[in-house]
């Protein structure tokens, strides 16, 4: 999910329950020291009281660049592949 803003880009990304997606997600984050936890989806949608919350606490925060990111700029990605069944969409 993409959203835009006159000041602020965000994207945000949903991770597995998977330790090497949580690391590759955590080098290229700019939040990457946060963890945002909801609680699941009801009826193929997320709680709109926690998403509320998550956009308020995103709106208010001052984004500061990771280590990680400032001593490597760049980041070269082979592949970004999507796992959902497009039946369950």
């Amino acid at each position: 999910i993409l959203f835009s803003g006159k000041k602020r880009r965000l994207t945000i990304i949903e991770c597995g329950c998977d330790i090497n997606t949580m690391i590759d997600l955590a080098k290229v984050a700019d939040l990457g020291a946060k963890l945002f936890y909801l609680s699941g989806m009801v009826h193929g949608e997320y709680q709109k009281q926690e998403i509320h919350n998550l956009g308020r606490f995103i709106s208010v925060m001052k984004f500061r660049p990771l280590t990680w990111q400032t001593s490597h700029p760049y980041v070269l990605a082979d592949r970004m592949e999507e796992l959902t069944n497009p039946e369950d969409v």
